[in-house]
């Protein structure tokens, strides 16, 4: 039979040859292709508990989630939807207010929540706002309520006003008697509570009396520069702050000022401390777009809604902060649209102490300045915030889902962290989904989605889920993709239900890349282009070459001057090769020398 002179071609660096392959004595070639695959793997998906919160793009903690919105996850083992938005307005026309609301307060000693507008002051009746006095021409800063007496500030230009029945307004006649902020703490001394003012652009102070005809203010102290104002004035482990646009001061009880962030001389903001909450053992305060904690042992750390590891598209400024006795609340306008995050700080599923946020309330493009927790009665408490140029709120309670006073909005979703699988270039096949549900019906409604990566928005995966219990649904068309998130998109046609997911799993196969491996035997003899010394000295090269190697088959039409994988493959020698070899042949030939090679592909 005649030998082929030309059965491969490589490509060693710079150097091409063409090669002919050994032939056993019935002329088979010694050259063989196999493909080597990984074991294929089962690919679940599977989320029991959703409590770590959101901001984790890409699988890793379980109990995690990237986004969402409307929703909640800080019940143990669930997800939820979040609360009903209730709207209030005017009295008697629910119309609009005269500007969005900067301030809202319980006025203890008459028992009515007060909110302030621009110039306005108004009480609620239960079910609209009244307005009880107009400031015309005037900004209203702040309310504070200290020994029964209501205080309205109205910046450092105009006097402030008082009132003991939150209808009959007067203005002081003390001296100094201009504030911007107003706190309710101890003295200097710590020996009683005493109403502190601060007025821009720096100065603070305090008086026991601060209605007309009381108690005069004390000489101011001075903190900081007059090139920045004052933000806000608060009390911290018992201590008195004083955060200004460029810097935290703290007023010590002997007249001293000792700034204690220097760095943020470096991002000036009218944004820093102009939200201040108090949590737990903490203080928690706006700090530029992100929310900053005061411990008690005054260090500081980050800790907000957007604060977090990972990249998830979003970034935002607070327009609103407060807390109850189990979770701090934190308004942030996206761009777009504002969420209020529900969030505390929790040990995760690791173990280890983490804050975890739910996106809990969409106010979308309505506007938000102020947020704040209300008590109305023992067993009727509020998030009372700005929509617009109305108010809403919604009810908070301990647990939705057994409360008879919760009431629940119409939808909400929640979007699962990416997942890889084992590789993330593997194409993973999702042929099932397995649900618990509980508390679903007719309207009360859960639907499966998903996204891929190269998705802007998501896809059903199976039908609406109406029934309870566990259930698994195979899928019409199996779901292949490298990277993948799963939504969860929750509704209900009556305020007072909300449908629960328990447990989530999508089923599948990955299905591995595979390679080949080319095992070939190459001919050599006395020939000057398979001469047993140049064409060693090549393949040696082979096996040391840095690059990767360009191998064509000729007997295939194959040329390394093609095109890649059309006409030529990348390849490496595999370890151990090239070995030279005696081909054994048939009857009284003698043997031929050739030389072994292993080639991987890679792609």
């Amino acid at each position: 039979m005649t030998i082929r002179t030309r059965d491969h071609e490589l490509v060693v660096g710079s150097t091409k040859k063409t090669l002919t392959l050994a032939r056993e004595s019935n002329g088979q070639a010694l050259y063989s292709v196999t493909e080597e695959l990984k074991n294929r793997t089962i690919v679940d998906f599977e989320q029991t508990n959703w409590i770590d919160g959101h901001g984790q793009l890409v699988r890793d903690n379980p109990f995690k989630y990237i986004e969402g919105q409307s929703i909640d996850t800080t019940q143990d083992g669930r997800v939820i939807l979040g609360p009903l938005i209730n709207e209030a307005g005017l009295y008697n026309t629910h119309a609009e207010l005269d500007a969005a609301p900067t301030k809202f307060l319980w006025f203890k000693a008459i028992g009515k929540l007060m909110m302030a507008t621009g110039s306005q002051v108004y009480w609620y009746d239960g079910t609209y706002w009244v307005s009880q006095e107009t400031i015309t021409g005037k900004t209203i800063s702040d309310m504070a309520e200290y020994n029964s007496v209501l205080y309205v500030a109205i910046g450092s230009s105009d006097k402030y006003y008082t009132s003991t029945d939150g209808s009959t307004f007067t203005q002081t006649d003390l001296t100094d008697g201009y504030a911007v902020k107003f706190l309710v703490a101890p003295n200097a001394a710590g020996t009683a509570n005493v109403l502190w003012k601060s007025k821009n652009p720096n100065e603070i102070a305090s008086t026991t009396n601060g209605v007309a005809g009381g108690t005069q203010w004390t000489s101011p102290a001075y903190i900081g520069d007059t090139t920045n104002n004052i933000t806000n004035i608060f009390l911290a482990s018992n201590k008195l702050f004083i955060g200004k646009t460029d810097n935290l001061y703290f007023y010590d009880a002997n007249g001293g000022v000792h700034a204690l962030m220097d760095d943020l001389k470096m991002s000036q903001t009218a944004k820093n401390f102009q939200y201040v909450t108090d949590w737990q053992s903490a203080t928690y305060f706006s700090k530029g777009n992100g929310l900053g904690e005061i411990s008690s042992y005054n260090t500081f750390d980050m800790v907000g809604p957007l604060d977090i590891k990972d990249d998830i598209g979003k970034v935002g400024n607070i327009v609103g902060l407060t807390s109850d006795v189990n979770f701090i609340y934190c308004a942030v306008d996206e761009g777009t649209n504002t969420h209020i995050y529900k969030g505390r700080e929790q040990r995760n599923a690791a173990g280890n102490l983490t804050w975890s946020w739910c996106p809990w309330v969409f106010i979308g493009t309505n506007a938000i300045s102020t947020i704040s927790v209300i008590q109305h009665t023992a067993t009727d408490r509020r998030l009372w915030f700005g929509y617009g140029v109305k108010t809403g709120y919604v009810t908070i309670t301990d647990n939705p889902t057994t409360d008879s006073n919760a009431r629940f909005c119409p939808s909400g979703w929640l979007r699962m962290s990416y997942t890889y699988g084992d590789n993330p270039y593997w194409d993973k096949m999702f042929q099932s989904v397995i649900t618990e549900t509980k508390s679903c019906a007719a309207g009360v409604t859960v639907t499966p989605k998903y996204r891929k990566d190269t998705d802007t928005s998501a896809s059903a995966l199976t039908a609406t889920i109406t029934t309870n219990g566990v259930v698994k649904t195979a899928l019409s068309t199996p779901l292949s993709s490298n990277k993948i998130s799963f939504e969860l998109w929750l509704a209900t046609n009556s305020s007072a239900a909300t449908p629960e997911v328990l447990y989530f799993l999508a089923r599948g196969n990955e299905k591995p890349e595979s390679f080949r491996v080319h095992e070939c035997t190459y001919l050599v003899d006395d020939e000057p282009a398979r001469r047993v010394s140049t064409l060693r000295t090549y393949l040696r090269g082979a096996r040391t070459n840095t690059s990767l190697i360009k191998f064509a088959d000729l007997r295939y039409g194959g040329s390394t001057s093609g095109t890649v994988d059309v006409d030529y493959v990348n390849v490496v020698c595999e370890p151990g090769y090239p070995q030279e070899v005696e081909i054994i042949q048939e009857g009284s030939r003698q043997p031929q020398l050739g030389i072994k090679m292993v080639w991987r592909e890679v792609h």
